[in-house]
């Protein structure tokens, strides 16, 4: 257009900026995802781990395998494969070992994955609700902590292999529609090969991955066949998925026989099919058996509630959009409108949102189903398969669906298609009707999400503030919980005992858990137990994991209070629980330290540290009248 039409046309001035605000939309939508992912990143730098539950084993393993120990045979290690600790293994051997080198790694690999799904949902919708999703990938899952227990998060998690299986899968979910768009056989055998990965990660995940492969193959059938015929794609897909599986096999197969190799490659899977780890109180909880009417009972009720408050507020745009008063039509009545909504979203429990999860993800699974079977649009291919993947997913949490705990990695997929659902899908059934409705309807959503998404930061970032004790020094620094929590000084008390009080050869076992001190303080577990949790010693033996501690007794031994409630157990020590093993080491080891409370008692919080007792030498033997061994006259009388 030329000046003299563009002075013609008083409207051209703004044709033009929207055209350049719509062609920029995705960079600007990404610069704000991207600013508020490193934002987040330092201001909760450092603070993500437990300093005593269950992160330890995610530095103390690939430091041991760097030097030369081999998982599942030196180190207990269960529910969960190998790919991830011998990945962190390499990096320690590439880029020397510390906490560093591991977030650096995950921030990398997290940032990656997000342009990837930022990207595939730009194209998919459009810049604005890729955003929402992005940042909500990072406000509620990324950097989150909503327990006083950390590890639940993508930079320390209580499982590397949790979330790097999570962003395999994601990755190939993305490759799996490209195949299903492009036909080309490579992004099969990618595909395959992410697959084969996640198989070596979590059973959970592999699952939920599963089903959208399956979905994927079904969705390829349906679109015909071309270069890339599903059956020929079957083969390239099952060749390249046996790749890291095969390669995982060999390298046991090098240092163990072949069926203990093989065993190494499936350990994972193996409290999958042990009857007494899924009938544990610990699992019963993580899967809402353990109050299952009362778990139905919020889905069905946050199920109704969204489905009713949808429906109504779709009905009052659609009426307001074909109202003919220019009063109802008003910004002034759409705000007075939305007022109501966005009062309840500030003032709801957004902890809670879970359990209207399995209804959005099966609306976002059914909706762009339908919509791809109407338009055949290719763009919905990836959006399907992630809802597939987000609803397999979020099964793994049975009746208790939630965004905390476990749910930072399986409940996060079914969010991101919620959000797909309700800010696009829907509002894009409204376009047909209204455009004037579904650009409120969307308005109204926007509204709620980002209330939701302020609400949980400021719940998690309650739990953070607290942080302020660092642990550790250097690349193995760890922010910790100070006073009137005791944890944080105790530990650190204790770490500082051992580094100034024993050689740097001095072997170290912590009992029940704890070994991110073994970690921090550079001091091996000479047992191949790193930890004493009623599910661990279910998997491995009482008896065994117990043999294994006196075969080997290390020269200190840290016994750390460990509130073991989840598991219905009693302190560890007392009534069957660790009791053989603490028997022993009180007759074995004397104390020399103690921090706080005796720990292992009454369950106030303390560390005490013990010392082997030198070996005695054997009692002499008993002496006859003459005063020479009874055993040695008798000899001499032989002769």
């Amino acid at each position: 257009m030329n000046l003299a039409a563009q002075n013609n046309n008083p409207h051209a001035p703004d044709c033009a900026r929207n055209a350049f605000l719509r062609r920029r939309a995705p960079a600007i939508g990404l610069l704000i995802v991207a600013v508020v992912f490193f934002g987040l990143a330092a201001l909760t730098w450092r603070k993500w781990p437990d300093i005593i539950v269950d992160f330890g084993a995610q530095l103390y393993i690939p430091w041991r395998l760097s030097r030369g120990a081999v998982l599942y045979r030196d180190l207990f290690y269960f529910a969960s494969g190998p790919l991830s600790q011998y990945y962190n293994a390499l990096l320690f051997k590439i880029f020397g070992v510390g906490f560093l080198t591991l977030i650096l790694s995950n921030l990398v690999l997290a940032a990656g994955v997000l342009l990837l799904i930022y990207r595939r949902f730009v194209a998919a919708a459009d810049a604005i609700t890729a955003t929402l999703i992005g940042l909500a990938i990072v406000v509620v899952f990324a950097f989150a902590s909503y327990l006083t227990i950390g590890n639940y998060n993508y930079i320390a998690p209580y499982s590397f292999e949790a979330v790097h299986g999570l962003f395999l899968s994601i990755l190939a979910i993305a490759l799996l529609a490209d195949w299903i768009n492009k036909k080309q056989l490579l992004f099969a055998a990618l595909a395959g090969l992410c697959v084969g990965m996640v198989f070596l990660t979590k059973p959970d995940i592999f699952i939920a991955l599963s089903m959208s492969v399956l979905a994927a193959f079904v969705l390829a059938r349906a679109t015909g066949g071309g270069p890339a015929h599903p059956w020929r794609a079957l083969v390239a897909f099952l060749a390249a998925g046996l790749v890291a599986p095969v390669g995982f096999f060999l390298y046991f197969l090098r240092v163990e026989g072949a069926r203990q190799s093989l065993r190494s490659l499936i350990f994972a899977w193996l409290p999958v099919f042990n009857k007494a780890v899924v009938a544990s109180a610990f699992y019963k909880w993580c899967l809402g058996l353990d109050h299952p009417l009362r778990h139905l009972a919020q889905i069905a009720l946050y199920s109704i509630a969204l489905a009713a408050v949808a429906t109504l507020y779709a009905i009052l745009f659609i009426r307001r959009a074909a109202a003919k008063s220019a009063w109802l039509r008003s910004p002034v009545t759409l705000l007075a409108l939305i007022a109501p909504l966005l009062a309840w979203a500030f003032c709801a429990d957004w902890t809670r949102c879970g359990f209207a999860l399995p209804l959005l993800d099966i609306g976002a699974c059914v909706l762009s189903a339908w919509q791809w079977k109407k338009s055949r649009d290719s763009r919905l291919a990836f959006p399907f398969l992630w809802s597939v993947f987000g609803l397999a997913a979020l099964a793994k949490m049975g009746l208790y669906p939630r965004v905390w705990h476990y749910g930072f990695v399986l409940a996060m997929p079914a969010f991101v298609a919620g959000i797909f659902l309700l800010f696009w899908l829907l509002p894009a059934r409204l376009q047909g009707k209204s455009p004037a409705s579904a650009r409120d309807f969307r308005l109204a959503v926007l509204l709620v999400l980002l209330a939701a998404f302020a609400r949980l930061f400021a719940v998690s970032e309650s739990v953070y503030a607290r942080k302020q004790l660092p642990v550790g020094g250097g690349p193995d620094k760890i922010i910790a919980f100070g006073s009137p929590d005791a944890r944080g000084p105790a530990f650190r008390a204790a770490l500082d005992w051992i580094e100034n009080n024993t050689p740097a050869n001095a072997t170290l076992a912590v009992l029940p858990e704890g070994i991110t001190l073994n970690f921090l303080a550079r001091r091996v577990n000479p047992t191949p137990c790193l930890s004493w949790d009623p599910n661990m010693m279910i998997v491995f033996g009482q008896a065994r994991m117990t043999a294994a501690f006196e075969a080997h007794p290390p020269d200190y031994v840290v016994l750390i209070e460990r509130n073991q409630s989840e598991f219905d157990t009693p302190e560890f020590g007392h009534s069957g629980y660790g009791q053989a093993l603490m028997q022993w080491v009180t007759t074995n080891y004397s104390p020399v330290f103690l921090i706080g409370h005796p720990p292992l008692q009454n369950g106030r919080f303390g560390i005490q540290i013990l010392r082997r007792r030198p070996a005695q030498p054997p009692p002499a033997p008993p002496r006859d009248s003459s005063g020479q061994d009874s055993k040695s006259s008798g000899m001499q009388t032989g002769l």
